[in-house]
């Protein structure tokens, strides 16, 4: 007879009790684990330190088109810099 190991909640395991009908059991109370507390992810965290610091000195958007945004942020007048392309689009 093929060994079969069943584990998790009694609930979990009574949700098999008709496959297991008369077949020798043995159940294994096992202690609870302790909840740990979940660590945060410090590699995330991280990143998202450096992005804060990197967007500090950064102007904020004032609602124009996108094109726009990324034609400043090109020139690099988002960053602080002159802005190289004149206003004749």
């Amino acid at each position: 007879m093929e060994t079969q190991v069943l584990e998790g909640t009694w609930e979990e395991i009574t949700k098999h009790a008709q496959s297991l009908v008369g077949k020798k059991v043995r159940v294994t109370v096992l202690e609870d684990e302790p909840r740990t507390k979940a660590k945060p992810d410090e590699g995330m965290l991280e990143a998202l330190r450096k992005i804060r610091e990197r967007n500090k000195n950064m102007r904020e958007t004032g609602g124009e088109s996108s094109v726009d945004i990324i034609r400043r942020a090109r020139s690099g007048e988002m960053f602080g810099y002159e802005s190289n392309e004149s206003d004749d689009k």
